[in-house]
């Protein structure tokens, strides 16, 4: 050992064991679910510039992919369910799966699956933020809001004139 410097630093200069990595990738599961891509991405950050690191990472994934503790479907199915309930549509919804590296092909089939009232969904959001009829300049602004939010131009379209209607 080197007394000029600390032994954390010399430990984390070693490359980990596959049990160590494990460990520390159940500690991440433990706290919520993570995409494949997600993980991948935050192991390697945690020991970056390591030799054979990434193929460490990637025989870990594997196996806790075959575990079933690790899944894209229930990351993406839980992670949707939570934006639904915030009122996000689905452009946004899919711009954030896409950021933590969930395959297009999970996202697509989930976002099939739900077959949710998307405008529905717009229109309980408008409805909570303003009551009653509204006029040209906060329907465009209610409208940018809904685009925001991640909405299409016809989901937030047909908020805006069932919230006409009512």
């Amino acid at each position: 050992m080197n007394p000029d410097r600390p032994a954390a630093q010399e430990t984390a200069q070693k490359n980990p064991t596959l049990k160590e990595m494990r460990v520390f990738a159940e500690h991440l599961l433990a706290r919520r679910e993570y995409a494949v891509g997600e993980l991948h991405a935050r192991l390697l950050q945690k020991w970056s510039g390591l030799a054979q690191i990434e193929t460490q990472v990637t025989e870990l994934l594997s196996t806790l992919q075959a575990d079933g503790a690790l899944s894209d479907e229930r990351f993406a199915e839980s992670f949707i369910r939570s934006r639904l309930m915030r009122c996000h549509g689905p452009v946004k919804i899919r711009a954030e799966l896409r950021q933590r590296r969930v395959p297009d092909a999970v996202i697509a089939g989930k976002l099939q699956q739900l077959e949710n009232d998307w405008a529905g969904l717009a229109a309980a959001w408008l409805s909570r933020q303003c009551k009653g009829p509204i006029d040209f300049a906060a329907r465009a602004k209610y409208y940018r809001r809904l685009t925001n939010r991640g909405f299409s131009h016809e989901q937030a379209m047909e908020a805006l004139s069932r919230q006409a209607q009512s």
